[in-house]
């Protein structure tokens, strides 16, 4: 029996198990600060591939032995600076449970009186309050928060590993992209998500049909079909988005690897107001009699 749950996460993992060989060469064999950051802003460019993995694997586990899946979540953790059950609380339990109700949502992207946040702000804001948002979640979800206190403890010990064999390269490879992958993760949140009616499933997320962007995040430009089934397989959504097409708006589906192409299509597909007879120019002719 395969140690997978599913055969289309193989692809994904060995691209897990790529980086991170990347980086533990890097760190036991770069000296040079100029490759070493080179390499880190090599794998940065890269991120969103493992950062859409990890988010994934954290709706549906990777493999079917559970210590598998927590060695697995180590080594994303040193990828993506996001530690196991830091998602399952935040995200899966927090974000996806309240997304419609911005005093509830962990990563809200309205002000208090209503306005939308600056992108700016809504980052590092966010960014900010992860974890205590985790342990405000985890309070009413005890053997989660164990959970994920012991594996922040356990990634956190293999990271000061590291930093002990190799305190260079292990800042400028492990440590120093960490912020900023927390931040776009935050980042994409907020594209997915921002000035859009909350008043349902089918109008407050944004859609990508592109190939590249949904190559690239594993199908999660196939939002609202997440959204609505968020335990579906990642392999599924587009199957699941043809099911639900006909509910989303037109202009919440584009296709183009930035999701602002919904708002422009928007924009290009609103028709002008014709305005009030009153208000109309005269006609040419009506003087001429």
């Amino acid at each position: 029996m395969s140690v997978y749950r599913h055969r289309a996460d193989i692809l994904p993992s060995l691209i897990v198990i790529g980086v991170f060989s990347i980086q533990l060469w890097a760190v036991f064999t770069l000296d040079s600060t100029g490759a070493l950051l080179a390499v880190a802003a090599g794998l940065l460019f890269f991120s969103a591939c493992p950062g859409s993995i990890s988010h994934n694997h954290h709706h549906t586990m990777t493999f079917r032995p559970r210590w598998m899946n927590r060695v697995y979540e180590v080594i994303l953790f040193l990828e993506t600076g996001v530690p196991p059950f830091a998602w399952t609380l935040h995200h899966n339990i927090g974000h996806h449970q309240h997304y419609l109700d911005p005093k509830l949502d962990p990563a809200a992207w309205r002000e208090q009186d209503g306005r939308t946040m600056n992108r700016i702000r809504y980052d590092l804001y966010n960014a900010l309050r992860v974890y205590p948002e985790v342990i405000r979640i985890g309070r009413s979800r005890p053997r989660l928060l164990r959970q994920f206190f012991i594996w922040t403890a356990v990634s956190l010990a293999v990271l000061a590993t590291l930093i002990a064999l190799a305190p260079k390269q292990a800042l400028i490879i492990f440590v120093l992209p960490m912020p900023i992958m927390l931040i776009g993760l935050l980042d994409n949140t907020y594209q997915q998500h921002q000035g859009l009616d909350m008043g349902d499933d089918h109008t407050a997320s944004r859609n990508t049909t592109s190939r590249l962007y949904n190559l690239i995040s594993w199908n999660l430009g196939y939002h609202t079909a997440h959204h609505m089934h968020p335990g579906v397989h990642w392999s599924k959504l587009p199957e699941v988005h043809q099911q639900v097409r006909d509910q989303i708006p037109d202009h919440l589906i584009c296709n183009s690897v930035l999701l602002s192409a919904c708002d422009r299509q928007k924009a290009a597909n609103r028709k002008p107001e014709r305005p009030p007879l009153s208000m109309r120019p005269a006609l040419a002719n009506s003087s001429s009699s």
